[in-house]
């Protein structure tokens, strides 16, 4: 199967997708749709319904084959009883044929605070922001690997949506870095401790996304505002269907350590 994932022989996929109603989580959505088999069903979780629909819209319009379910969740007050249900109800529930990949993409996530350290004293949006980009990341994960332990001949793949942020320090970027370090080493593990699970880290390079625009008028180091502009400026940001076509390839060709990351500049 050219330009997608390693195929796992027939069947169905199941497919989750977090921050999946704009952005790159909606492109993973509509990137993969063409390559859903018959029967297959693809789970988008966001907050927005809106732009949920929209995003449900366009992979139904790529195939019309494939269940598309739009989950209205707030991932950073979800619980593991609300992971377990959604996935019961919309993956397992009258499944007669058992999948032959399961996937969860984990790209929903937020930049936090872009401040300085010295400066950071809310201790809620401190909490809340770790609640997002890790806590919900470690609850779905469980609830998926339980679902999916299910299904013994099924390939499971998990798939972190990283960033250069996760292994560089960005200056005013404290949390967003920490964040994503942490998530690397979440996935690491997790690797570690399911051999048969292809478990990838992914940077997706600088996109033209509403994040972007954000860093380029919040972040509180001048030197790194100006470099984002100048990205802006000088048409360097990425697409996000350009991104997540490298993803594909780097899931089809699977040749990564399953836990390792790998940069959209790698590729």
């Amino acid at each position: 199967m050219s330009d997608g994932t390693s195929a796992a022989g027939p069947g169905p996929w199941w497919v989750v997708v977090t921050g999946a109603s704009q952005g790159l989580g909606a492109a993973i959505c509509t990137c993969l749709a063409p390559l859903l088999p018959p029967g297959s069903k693809l789970l988008g979780m966001a907050r927005s319904q809106q732009g949920l629909d929209s995003t449900v819209a366009s992979v139904k319009a790529i195939n019309p084959k494939v269940t598309v379910v739009p989950v209205v969740i707030d991932l950073s007050t979800a619980t593991a009883p609300d992971f377990e249900a959604v996935l019961e109800d919309h993956l397992a529930a009258e499944q007669s044929t058992p999948p032959a990949q399961a996937l969860v993409f984990h790209n929903a996530g937020s930049l936090g605070a872009l401040k300085y350290l010295r400066e950071m004293d809310d201790a809620s949006h401190i909490s809340n922001y770790f609640n997002l980009n890790i806590g919900s990341v470690i609850l779905l994960n469980a609830a998926f690997l339980r679902l999916t332990s299910a299904v013994p001949s099924c390939v499971v793949k998990m798939i972190n949506i990283s960033s250069i942020c996760g292994l560089e320090p960005f200056k005013s970027w404290g949390l967003y870095c920490t964040g994503k370090a942490g998530r690397n080493m979440l996935f690491k593990v997790l690797a570690a401790e399911n051999p048969s699970v292809r478990v990838l880290s992914y940077g997706p390079g600088p996109l033209n996304t509403d994040m972007q625009v954000h860093a380029r008028t919040e972040t509180q180091d001048d030197d790194l505002r100006k470099a984002y502009t100048s990205m802006k400026e000088e048409g360097k940001l990425l697409s996000c269907d350009a991104s997540v076509k490298k993803l594909l390839q780097v899931l089809e060709k699977d040749e990564f350590k399953s836990g390792d990351y790998v940069d959209i500049y790698d590729v």
